[in-house]
């Protein structure tokens, strides 16, 4: 099987492109994929469109950095430290494109993708604003029934970026705890790279729960990053950093760049939050 393990830089590189669809995996503060967000940004990729289930800090920060003029999230912000600033002001400013989405027209338009169908059927939308807004789901009746059922058209990855616990070198992921879409964005994308806290055998991968989540057909490139969903948790290992996502939040977007992003490898990011041992310290 052929080593799939690359460094950061070359798998940003090679695999996200300017005017790329990008799917991020993890939810809100749980396993979110930023570090190699930073990269992304650090390479200066542009007009990116960015699917998550729930958006959070990556989204935010591909908008502050003027790398995504368009979203496709069933909602984007912060949690309990409020909205996502730099999501908030493009939206206003009308800087960004914004497709309407649920939770299940994601999850839905993933699924006509990899299932290689013109479309998948929803009832709950129905008597909602959102058809008014997306003139691309269409109502029909079904042939069965005879009932009304909304047309939800696929949504079409060019990469998804997913951070998982551990992997092996021929591209097996797994995540310890809830999975969320993650791998649905991988059968659905062009190309896929898993970060990584640690490089796993594959016999390790094997005998763990879940077994491979992310299979190595669906993935192109490994890198290993630890402590790269940072500062958002990675079940079991650390939980998220409030206190850090209170200074993201609190601080002017081209001020935390330069801070903590522009120029600075993983290594350096980490020690400009505090260390290791401040990540591990953290209870919530």
């Amino acid at each position: 099987m052929v080593d799939k393990i690359m460094s950061l830089e070359e798998a940003v590189s090679t695999y996200v492109q300017d005017g790329d669809w990008v799917g991020i995996g993890g939810l809100s503060f749980w396993r979110k994929a930023v570090g190699i967000t930073r990269e992304i940004i650090r390479q200066n990729k542009k007009d990116l469109g960015v699917v998550s289930f729930v958006g959070g800090i990556c989204t935010d920060m591909l908008i502050g950095a003027g790398c995504c003029n368009k979203v496709r999230c069933s909602f984007v912000g912060m949690e309990l430290f409020g909205l996502a600033p730099n999501h908030r002001k493009a939206v206003e400013e009308g800087r960004i494109k914004i497709y309407e989405e649920t939770e299940a027209s994601i999850v839905l338009g993933l699924k006509a993708t990899y299932l290689r169908l013109p479309f998948m059927p929803l009832k709950g939308i129905i008597g909602t604003d959102i058809p008014k807004v997306r003139p691309d789901m269409k109502q029909f009746n079904d042939p069965l029934n005879n009932e009304p059922l909304m047309a939800l058209p696929p949504i079409q990855l060019d990469v998804a970026i997913i951070h998982v616990p551990y992997a092996d070198e021929k591209g097996n992921g797994n995540v310890a705890g809830v999975v969320w879409i993650d791998d649905d964005l991988a059968k659905t994308a062009k190309k896929t790279i898993i970060t990584c806290e640690r490089i796993v055998e594959t016999e390790d991968i094997i005998r763990s729960q879940g077994t491979a989540q992310i299979p190595m057909q669906k993935v192109d490139a490994v890198v290993k990053l630890p402590y790269g969903a940072h500062p958002t948790s990675c079940f079991p290992d650390y939980s998220f950093d409030p206190l850090h996502i209170q200074e993201y939040v609190s601080t002017p977007f081209e001020e935390y760049r330069k801070k903590f992003i522009t120029g600075k490898s993983n290594a350096e990011y980490l020690e400009a939050v505090g260390g290791v041992k401040t990540i591990l310290n953290i209870k919530t």
